[in-house]
């Protein structure tokens, strides 16, 4: 393999996943100062390796990157896309689609600050497989057009500062937890928030 799929986490529990370094592919935002994903690359250097190796084979060669990517999916029930790092263009997206489209028995999660991508699929007329679920990452002070009515993600800061609504539901911090009991962020409907406490 060339590409490093991530096996599970203390926070995502035993759902695979992809990423790429953080910042790098990222919209700028003031977010990077409390990257999560950040701090742990710079506490991890073999997963700062391992994410850098995965922007290098996406940019040298996309069909191998591709190929291992949805061989994953294939063999999963449950993925996820970018624990680090961001949809780096509209044409990763697109793939993203078709991958999910012909892996119908996999769920499939994605965080997201590229509005702007995501809102495009629209206006071309794409539609977004139901097995893919494409959150809007929201952030204090990025405008976050959202004409679809996407699920949304909000932090709620140590200071008790959230851009959420009274009624998002709140991350109970376990991915796998959540996928199993068809709640939270895997079964977010058309408007619909969810809340993370800063980490």
């Amino acid at each position: 393999m060339n590409v490093s799929i991530s096996k599970g986490n203390e926070k995502l529990g035993s759902i695979q996943s992809v990423s790429l370094p953080s910042g790098t592919t990222c919209r700028p935002c003031d977010c990077i100062k409390k990257c999560y994903a950040r701090r742990i690359e710079r506490r991890r250097p073999s997963v700062e390796v391992a994410y850098k190796t995965n922007l290098r084979v996406l940019t040298e060669n996309p069909d191998v990157y591709w190929r291992e990517v949805e061989a994953a999916i294939m063999l999963s029930r449950f993925f996820r896309f970018h624990v680090s790092g961001d949809i780096p263009s509209i044409t990763y997206l697109c793939r993203m689609v078709e991958v999910a489209k012909r892996n119908q028995h996999c769920e499939i999660l994605c965080f997201t600050k590229r509005y702007e991508f995501v809102n495009s699929l629209f206006v071309c007329g794409m539609d977004i497989p139901k097995n893919l679920h494409i959150i809007f990452s929201a952030w204090p002070g990025v405008e976050m057009p959202n004409p679809h009515n996407l699920p949304e993600a909000h932090v709620r800061f140590r200071d008790g500062m959230t851009t959420a609504r009274p009624d998002a539901k709140l991350c109970n911090g376990n991915c796998t937890e959540c996928a199993i009991t068809d709640d939270g962020c895997w079964t977010l409907g058309p408007g619909e928030q969810v809340v993370f406490n800063e980490h």
